[in-house]
């Protein structure tokens, strides 16, 4: 049975890292809950340093930040990004959503767009063996019409073989099934955010959704299936992201391990 790291996107401490001393504070209890790997944010310490404490840790750099658009028009940051990856023994640069508008965000032009950037992008990473890793938000999953939406435009329009490998956000669409797009991307998707949302009456709209952000386990996926869908597909991490927690964030985070370990993660 495959090993997956079971790890923790620092943003969700992001309250607790404002100093070297919270920071390092806030990874040394991430991984004393059992965690093995991070996507690190906001450190303020060099480099050096900071893969030493996290070797020290005994925690994995699962992939290192780029900046889209400055990559997009200079050469020069693609390579600091290939060198930070090498650097932290990672292949995997990570950028956010699409960088335009909201109103842009559902058209399809915008999206075919972004697609052909994220290909010249990941060209040039790919020849010093690295790739672009792209982690969606929800709105990927309007309809484009045609019955297209933006994931699917995205997931068909970049290539696997030079770029396009995904950082897919379970729980962040609408009427779609995780797993599914799990398996759908096989091959493409080397680490999964794991989120879970409560669908609570007199919630705060969340992404246009009447949703609390919850602790794996705690809200309405089901982590069973999702889980199976990350073996089949030899998914090498399962990340913790919970943008908004309720109570201490770290409390949150024991939760959501218990559960992943009670789900046989």
């Amino acid at each position: 049975m495959q090993n997956m790291r079971k790890g923790v996107q620092v943003y969700t401490v992001r309250e607790f890292i404002g100093t070297q001393e919270g920071y390092e504070q806030s990874l040394r209890k991430i991984r004393e809950i059992g965690y093995d790997s991070v996507q690190t944010y906001g450190w303020k310490v060099p480099d050096a340093e900071h893969k030493a404490f996290l070797e020290e840790l005994g925690l994995t750099t699962e992939s290192v930040g780029g900046d889209y658009e400055e990559m997009l028009r200079d050469p020069a940051a693609i390579k600091k990004a290939i060198e930070t990856a090498h650097f932290y023994g990672t292949d995997l640069v990570s950028v956010g959503t699409l960088p335009v508008p909201p109103a842009a965000s559902y058209a399809r032009e915008a999206y075919l767009e972004y697609a052909a950037g994220v290909n010249k992008i990941g060209a040039e990473l790919k020849k010093e063996g690295v790739h672009l890793l792209y982690h969606s938000h929800a709105l990927e999953f309007f309809s484009l019409g045609g019955g297209e939406n933006g994931f699917d435009l995205l997931f068909n329009e970049t290539d696997p073989k030079r770029s396009g490998t995904a950082s897919t956000r379970t729980g962040c669409s609408r009427r779609q099934n995780p797993a599914e797009y799990i398996l759908k991307a096989k091959g493409r998707v080397p680490i999964v955010h794991f989120k879970d949302y409560k669908i609570v009456g007199g919630a705060d709209p969340i992404e246009q959704v009447c949703k609390a952000f919850g602790e794996v386990g705690e809200g309405n996926l089901d982590w069973p299936k999702i889980i199976e869908a990350c073996r089949a597909t030899e998914v090498r991490a399962c990340i913790v992201e919970q943008d908004i927690c309720p109570r201490d964030p770290f409390d949150c985070l024991k939760t959501s391990y218990d559960n992943m370990v009670k789900f046989g993660l």
